[in-house]
């Protein structure tokens, strides 16, 4: 276990400042040189550029822990290859960060998904890492590397006749509220070599967990029935990185609150 050699139960639910903070990357120097974004250049042009100039596939990407506390991880951008440096820095982080995921796990539970998994009602939570890890293990996630987004809390209307929803009535599926409370989303994946580098291994199955700060639900608006549910999909990631990942200066202040994860979508 993790926190075999913790000497408390409270210390498990305790980062330090020094826990939550990145290492430094081997190539930082780099980090800030001009990189078209994906919108600007093609694939192979981007990479083109990462090999001449040694520039990495990550940024630092910043994660709240709570109202006070705000901790780091090295995150793969869209579009972009990971140099073996990338790689090195990523492995070698993995103990800090699973122990991160550990404490939250600890704290509110963890809810594991596969391809076939349940998202609706009430679902079975675990709350130690390792049995997240086990289960990805078994899908074949071996050496494996992880992204995580953190959603802030979202409400918003909800209309889709089409769903179904064991617990309410049809009539009230065509008007709804949609609720999610903040939450980490983390997805396991694998490495591909490529030339000069890696990429990420496409296709691959689901393999997921959520750690939810409260359930996610649908309340009619006609009856107030609420149903659990972990396929709303209405939330956004808080995408805040050092450097920016867009690398457009003009446009930086424009386009922070709306820029969203799409690595592994």
């Amino acid at each position: 276990m993790l926190y075999s050699k913790l000497p408390t139960v409270q210390n498990r639910a305790v980062m330090s400042p020094e826990e939550a903070s990145a290492p430094e990357h081997p190539l930082q120097a780099h980090l800030n040189l001009p990189l078209p974004s994906p919108e600007e250049g093609t694939t192979a042009e981007i990479r083109k550029i990462q090999l001449r100039d040694r520039i990495p596939g990550l940024v630092k990407r910043l994660v709240p822990f709570d109202g006070e506390l705000t901790w780091e991880y090295w995150w793969a951008v869209p579009g972009r290859m990971l140099l073996p440096e990338d790689v090195e820095l990523l492995q070698r982080d993995r103990q800090r960060v699973e122990t991160i995921l550990a404490k939250l796990i600890w704290l509110f539970g963890g809810y594991y998904f596969e391809q076939t998994s349940p998202r609706q009602g009430e679902l079975q939570s675990l709350h130690e890492w390792q049995q997240i890890v086990q289960r990805a293990n078994h899908l074949g996630f071996n050496n494996y590397l992880l992204d995580i987004d953190y959603l802030p809390i979202a409400i918003k209307p909800y209309k889709n006749p089409t769903s179904t929803l064991s617990d309410l009535p049809s009539d009230c599926i065509t008007e709804c509220v949609a609720v999610e409370p903040a939450h980490w989303h983390i997805e396991f994946f694998q490495l591909r070599p490529i030339n000069g580098g890696y990429d990420i291994e496409e296709p691959k199955p689901l393999c997921s967990c959520q750690i939810w700060t409260g359930k996610p639900f649908l309340r009619s608006c006609q009856t107030e029935d609420c149903a659990v549910r972990y396929d709303l999909w209405i939330s956004k990631p808080l995408d805040i990185t050092i450097p920016p990942w867009r690398y457009q200066p003009e446009a930086i202040l424009d386009e922070s609150s709306s820029l969203t994860s799409e690595v592994f979508q």
